[in-house]
């Protein structure tokens, strides 16, 4: 399975997943400066309800790496599922005009779910996350990394040695779990995207601890995407 930045090939000729989202702002105006004010959670939000996907996942759950949709072949809507921290960022060279990309070191506790069985406990990685160019980046980055633990939702990008070094949040960085101290998960992005547009498409949250995740690892749940 091969990804770039600006997109995930699950498999081929079943759907092209879009992570870099929508083209960036030119920071001009009301909507420039409503960027350079606003937290990680709106401003990661902003791709995630716009992008156009072939197929989305109905809920956190179905989203989990051992979940397999099936139409002229199979695919999964993440290959990782990891609980960890950010402990790190470093700007680097965007894929799009009027964006910004943010390389996060995330340093990996556990897998809760993956593809292939990657030996990334204990090991750290580089999530990329493109954000419009109006944000204050560095803003951003800093919140992202003083969350916490956080459960994320990966797909590798790049080369392929083994473990993947470089990764990304799947659907456009929506699946970010908030991981607090008595185990409970909150999605931000989930919320903020609810907040700007009700009827925007976003998994529903049918997990809200760190248990009721790992309960539903593995699942051997199959959907047909082909309807």
């Amino acid at each position: 399975m091969r990804g770039t930045r600006n997109g995930l090939r699950v498999v081929a000729a079943l759907c092209s997943v879009a992570l870099a989202g929508c083209a960036g702002s030119d920071g001009a105006g009301s909507d420039g400066a409503r960027l350079r004010d606003a937290g990680f959670a709106e401003v990661l939000a902003l791709p995630a309800a716009t992008a156009d996907h072939a197929w989305y996942p109905e809920s956190v759950t179905a989203a989990l790496p051992s979940v397999r949709y099936v139409e002229a072949g199979e695919a999964h809507a993440c290959e990782l599922t990891a609980v960890g921290r950010f402990t790190d960022w470093v700007a680097s060279e965007p894929d799009e005009v009027g964006q910004a990309m943010i390389d996060l070191t995330f340093a990996v506790d556990e897998v809760v779910d993956a593809l292939g069985d990657p030996p990334l406990e204990g090991r750290s990685v580089t999530v990329h996350v493109g954000v419009d160019g109006a944000a204050d980046v560095e803003r951003v980055a800093d919140e992202l990394v003083a969350l916490g633990d956080v459960v994320l939702f990966l797909t590798h990008v790049g080369p392929e040695p083994w473990p993947p070094p470089e990764w990304v949040v799947v659907f456009d960085d929506m699946f970010l779990g908030d991981v607090h101290d008595d185990g409970s998960v909150t999605w931000p992005v989930v919320d903020a995207v609810a907040a700007a547009g009700p009827g925007d498409a976003r998994p529903r949250l049918d997990v809200s601890t760190l248990d009721e995740l790992r309960a539903a690892a593995p699942s051997s749940l199959v959907v047909d995407v082909s309807g």
